[in-house]
């Protein structure tokens, strides 16, 4: 069984020289707790290397993982294999959409935020799924951003991939909200998802 942690991807890694916040510790604690319940073979993240080294931030994840003698791995696909496997984010859609439309900022932002969420996510979440090959029978805990929740548990039920939601939403702010405005546009403009 998937246990998945939901959380603001700000919760999941740190830099090393700086205090922890309430989110770390929150995402920390939680992470701990369901360890010690499920003692999973596996703790898997919505991250990859590259991404960490370019924000100058450490896996908190991959951090428990060691200290408790657990594989860790990342599921989330660098710069390279995101090419590889056509996705595109929020950055590149925006740009597209500025050269294609003439839209306000408020609009090409939400406007991206939701052609990302409709076409890229499904894409990256199959990435993740097939990352996590092997462990469909064990125990193994996955933390991702909480906005992925409802798409990612959408598909393990299409492949009959059992899973458990642990906890949501740790570390959300309102700096979260453009993702979750982006999706209320979305359920309005449906036709999105298939342009």
């Amino acid at each position: 069984m998937l246990h998945i942690i939901g959380v603001a991807h700000r919760a999941q890694a740190r830099k090393p020289s700086f205090e922890k916040t309430e989110a770390h510790k929150a995402f920390e604690a939680c992470l701990r707790s369901t360890i010690a319940e499920v003692q999973p073979v596996l703790v898997a993240e919505e991250d990859n290397e590259e991404f960490l080294t370019n924000r100058g931030e450490i896996s908190i994840a991959k951090e428990i993982a060691c200290e408790e003698d657990i594989e860790h791995r990342f599921c989330e696909p660098d710069k390279k294999e995101r090419s590889k496997i056509g996705s595109k984010n929020f950055s590149e859609i925006a740009l597209e959409l500025a050269m294609a439309e003439r839209l306000s900022d408020d609009e090409l932002a939400i406007k991206a935020r939701a052609i990302e969420i409709a076409r890229y996510f499904p894409v990256r979440e199959s990435f993740w799924l097939d990352q996590l090959n092997g462990c469909e029978d064990a125990a193994a805990i996955f933390v991702c951003g909480d906005i992925h929740i409802e798409s990612f548990t959408s598909l393990l039920e299409k492949k009959g991939v059992s899973y458990r939601i642990v906890k949501r939403g740790i570390g959300r702010t309102e700096q979260d909200a453009p993702y979750y405005e982006a999706l209320r546009y979305l359920a309005e403009h449906p036709e999105l998802r298939n342009e």
